[in-house]
């Protein structure tokens, strides 16, 4: 009698407390607790039950390079009816066994950080919660019914917070109750959650709110000086695309510790960015600079205009937002930088493709297991797609007498999209651009793209009278690793790596490289015959590789 009369309590209160809510096909609670003196999240779900007696919730195991994800979960438990709750890690899937005839399912589980040390970012997409804040995705937060319409609507309680408690995330800032009417779940899954210590800095561009939420102490910048560069990029990006229909927008800046070297990563995601860098000397705000501007600029190219076959078309979602990241950063000066870093950022991409092993190989060879598997590969279509574009834009404006560029292209793609919902496909792009650049451009995509040879950069340098230098250092390591990274497999005889020294059979026991850059020394520790050797040398060759001069002259003609 007793337990019975409990339950009618619990579930009386639990009720109370939902119909205080706006009402919503889903409703979640956030509170936070402590589990043994740890710091956890209790999220309390009111969702309709199955007519079948089983409800089953979604909740992935695997995503995003995690594994085990279900081990951040605690307590699971229905509220409000007698029944089982059971894992499914093998399908992703929590199930719900209650009575046939239940209408309304109150269902509680408990979120928690399954890890301890620092943050790094192999955890990065991971539940990070502690007594000073949380950090978390929406697929590994918020469970979903697997049987339900493609939108609802949903309501996010956190009033259980203290006031001073920041809640940020994909859909508002410092709102206690949230109602996301008619949310498409596709992007209710793809979102990012704060709160706690972050502080939001907010701004709007013509009536619509933008924020950058962040934490720590941060050595390399101050984050006044990240927001603006925040402002300046969405600004003039939107300028370029003519779109300001975005009504709110945010960026999550995580500092992570890393002792040597700089490294950043970040998601787009729905409304917003979610981003995590190393917090330290070797990170500069120039790096921010690059990393908003191409990864926003992926808002309209490949967010709106969308591939039609996703690897086959990366030379154009991802070559193409990468010149236009160096291109939009120059002309609009974003930190001061103008048109020589653009002829630094071309002459690097130059560089880069020239010095991959598989610069020549045709595109369909850029397929999911390469491009995902192959570090060779995943360059490919960015250092390719960069170098094509930046051929277009030159010779549009030569042919057109600098009336025209490779922005009217990009302006006539996305009208298109609005209009008619194109998707970009090779014959669509090759249908635009003949009319730019004449019915020749089939043929010329043909052997650039499609078969993958290089555009002759020689022959345009010359064409459009620049100052170039036509021999030039790019990089080469040199030598390969075991498959385990502790030995030298190969050298290449006469390389840099050979000249100072290196072998074959070396076994390493420490190294500093930076990837793909002929400015840093490469800096190795081996064992060899029992004794301890170090060597250092710059990972480069010498190649026909052309490089332009950052001269005047050279700025002007190429439109700055």
């Amino acid at each position: 009698m007793f337990k019975r009369a409990l339950l009618t309590g619990l579930l009386a209160t639990f009720l109370f407390a939902c119909n205080q809510k706006p009402k919503a096909d889903i409703c979640y609670t956030i509170t936070p607790v402590k589990v043994d003196s740890i710091s956890q999240l209790k999220i309390r779900m009111s969702i309709p039950a199955d007519t079948s007696g089983v409800t089953t919730l979604s909740f992935p195991n695997e995503a995003w390079g995690q594994e085990k994800l279900f081990n951040t979960l605690g307590e699971m438990r229905l509220l409000n009816v007698e029944g089982v709750v059971e894992k499914d890690m093998d399908s992703s899937r929590i199930v719900l066994m209650h009575p046939k005839d239940t209408e309304q399912l109150e269902f509680e589980y408990f979120l928690k950080q399954d890890f301890d040390g620092d943050l790094s970012t192999g955890r990065i997409y991971r539940p990070i919660i502690n007594k000073a804040y949380f950090h978390a995705f929406s697929h590994n937060m918020f469970m979903v019914p697997e049987k339900t319409e493609s939108n609802q609507d949903i309501v996010l309680d956190w009033s259980a917070f203290p006031e001073d408690y920041t809640i940020h995330n994909s859909f508002g800032s410092q709102k206690r109750v949230q109602e996301l009417k008619d949310m498409d779940m596709a992007l209710f899954g793809n979102a990012i959650f704060v709160g706690g210590d972050f502080r939001v800095l907010s701004g709007d561009i013509q009536g619509n709110q933008i924020s950058l939420a962040t934490r720590g102490e941060w050595i390399p910048f101050q984050e006044e000086e990240v927001f603006q560069v925040l402002e300046r990029t969405l600004t003039c990006q939107r300028n370029f695309w003519n779109d300001h229909s975005q009504e709110y927008f945010t960026v999550t800046m995580q500092p992570f510790p890393q002792e040597t070297g700089s490294s950043f990563q970040g998601t787009g995601l729905t409304n917003s960015f979610a981003t995590s860098i190393s917090n330290n000397d070797f990170t500069d705000i120039e790096q921010l600079v690059y990393l908003f501007n191409h990864e926003l600029m992926h808002n309209w190219i490949g967010h709106v205009i969308k591939n039609e076959n996703e690897e086959e078309q990366y030379w154009f979602s991802e070559g193409f937002t990468e010149y236009y990241t160096f291109k939009n950063i120059a002309t609009n000066k974003i930190n001061g930088l103008t048109g020589a870093f653009y002829i630094r950022e071309v002459n690097r991409t130059i560089r880069d493709l020239y010095a991959s092993p598989v610069v020549e190989a045709p595109n369909a060879e850029i397929n999911y297991d390469n491009f995902w598997g192959n570090r060779d590969y995943s360059k490919l279509p960015y250092w390719r797609g960069a170098v094509f574009a930046f051929y277009l834009d030159q010779k549009i404006r030569e042919t057109s007498k600098g009336k025209q560029s490779l922005d009217d292209v990009m302006h006539q793609i996305y009208k298109d999209v609005k209009a008619k919902d194109q998707k970009l496909t090779h014959a669509y792009f090759i249908k635009v651009m003949k009319e730019f650049l004449g019915d020749d451009f089939e043929a010329f995509f043909q052997k650039h793209i499609e078969e993958g040879a290089k555009v002759d950069l020689y022959g345009l340098f010359d064409e459009l009278g620049l100052e170039y230098d036509p021999m030039n250092d790019i990089y080469e390591l040199g030598f390969t690793f075991t498959e385990d990274r502790k030995g030298i497999q190969s050298v290449v005889e006469g390389s840099a790596a050979w000249n100072a020294g290196l072998r074959e059979g070396d076994e390493v026991f420490s190294r500093s490289i930076w990837q793909g850059s002929i400015d840093h020394e490469v800096e190795l520790g081996v064992k060899r015959n029992g004794k301890r050797l170090e060597f250092a040398f710059y990972p480069i060759k010498k190649a026909m590789v052309p490089q332009l001069k950052e001269t005047e002259s050279n700025i002007g003609k190429l439109g700055f």
